[in-house]
């Protein structure tokens, strides 16, 4: 039986059906796209904006003020630190009347002066090298032994006073081009004063404060190393509570 071929050249309008499809000459058609909004339904009613009436708006008013109020309370006494030596403390207001501690404390530390100033306020007078190791604004081990001495002292004369810590330098310009620094000085020597007051002695901080004089409070003369080592002290002052 003879061999049939394939006819060769342009393929007859019979054959055109049967042609191959190559790739890349198919692509399936795209639908168009839904631009037409779904119809809503007829049953379903327009939505009804519902707003409260004066009575309830001014009691929700409230509420949100009453709420925001609580959680201002509740972050400020999360910074308050717990006192472990005392009773729980009210903080310390405006209204409440600072008065003078009845009796001195005694404080037998060496660098450590305690009197009593014009306004009847207790002074402790601490000298620099007693407190922070050299050239630093970093309390040595003598200087934590020597605080903590002296809160022992004070809340066995008043364990509600109230104290203000102030820091003082001499007059002697370490850097002439800034002039505030020795304020700056006395703000870190009081900060961290304050610091271990709060954190390892567990001082309310609602009843301590700080004061930075630099050298606008000499009480010795700033010519001689004796009188300026006199200056660089820190005094907290003490006041009743009560």
């Amino acid at each position: 039986m003879p061999i049939v071929q394939p006819p060769t050249g342009e393929l007859p309008e019979q054959y055109e059906a049967f042609r191959p499809i190559m790739p890349g000459q198919f692509a399936p058609p795209i639908p168009p796209a839904l631009t037409t909004p779904l119809p809503a339904s007829r049953n379903e009613p327009p939505p009804v904006e519902l707003l409260p009436d004066t009575a309830t708006q001014s009691k929700i008013e409230e509420l949100n003020q009453r709420i925001t109020e609580l959680e201002m309370q509740l972050e400020a006494a999360k910074k308050i630190p717990l006192s472990l030596d005392s009773e729980p403390q009210p903080p310390l207001t405006e209204k409440m009347e600072a008065k003078p501690i009845k009796t001195l404390p005694i404080i037998n530390k060496q660098g450590v002066h305690v009197c009593s100033d014009e306004m009847q306020m207790i002074r402790i007078v601490v000298v620099d090298n007693n407190l922070f190791m050299p050239n630093v604004w970093q309390l040595s081990a003598e200087g934590e032994e020597t605080l903590r001495a002296v809160a022992a002292e004070i809340r066995a004369s008043d364990s509600r006073a109230i104290l203000d810590i102030e820091g003082h330098t001499d007059s002697l310009m370490g850097d002439p081009n800034n002039p505030m620094q020795k304020h700056e000085i006395s703000t870190a020597k009081t900060a961290a004063v304050m610091d271990f007051f709060v954190n390892a002695l567990r001082w309310d901080t609602a009843r301590i404060g700080t004061s930075s004089y630099g050298r606008s409070r000499p009480v010795a003369d700033n010519d001689t190393p004796e009188g300026r080592a006199r200056n660089n002290r820190i005094e907290i002052v003490v006041r009743s509570g009560e």
